[in-house]
């Protein structure tokens, strides 16, 4: 078995595994101990994490701020992707990364609509006195998911590129961290969101043969 066969099971398996975590999500130890007594799974463990964490503004902002990051790189690439189509004037002519990071993304925003829709249970806090969506973590599921991919592409580039490499992973980890400090999720909902961020990587890593050498 090929590398890029055991990357595509890896995606396969963790996509599996958020699946079934995200029914489990509806039918263990499911308790209305969120605000306006709103149901979370898991609610022993969840109740027990927030209750030692408890919230920080602080993180919240910081949180909110460094995650326009992800925004701005997938802009970045998106631009990079409108620039050569413009350029070259046919999409099969772009390069193979840009689609492939075109094919993630799109990825991305139909999952992040999906649980816009589909909620799986709400914050452990009120947002403006309503409650909100909380599951999975979009912060940290964009985090993983474009910081992640972001680095595997730039980490065998070099001079500024180097740079961005190590930068998308000190912010991808400040998110998550940040995000259960924070106290505006359920410590299940970061999982959530890193098990689903990681599926889309690895099924974004099972396309690409190499990283080095790109034209972006």
């Amino acid at each position: 078995m090929n590398m890029k066969q055991k990357q595509l099971k890896t995606g396969l398996g963790l996509f599996l595994l958020f699946i079934l975590y995200t029914i489990s999500l509806k039918v263990i130890d499911v308790q209305k101990v969120g605000p306006q007594h709103s149901e979370v799974g898991y609610a022993t463990i969840n109740e027990y994490f927030f209750d030692k964490i408890g919230t920080s503004h602080f993180w919240y902002k910081v949180t909110d701020i460094i995650g326009v990051f992800p925004l701005l790189i997938m802009g970045y690439f998106a631009a990079c992707g409108l620039y050569q189509l413009c350029t070259r004037k046919k999409l099969s002519l772009l390069d193979k990364e840009i689609l492939k990071l075109g094919f993630l993304y799109f990825g991305i925003a139909v999952a992040y609509a999906f649980f816009e829709k589909v909620i799986i249970n709400y914050r452990p806090i009120l947002v403006e006195g309503h409650l909100e969506a909380s599951y999975p973590s979009s912060h940290t599921f964009l985090a993983v998911a474009v910081l992640l991919s972001a680095f595997y592409l730039f980490k065998k580039e070099k001079g500024i590129k180097k740079i961005m490499s190590f930068l998308c992973s000190l912010v991808m980890s400040i998110i998550m961290i940040g995000r259960i400090l924070s106290g505006v999720h359920w410590i299940t909902d970061i999982l959530g969101g890193i098990l689903l961020g990681l599926s889309f990587v690895s099924f974004y890593i099972a396309t690409t043969n190499k990283f080095e050498g790109t034209q972006i």
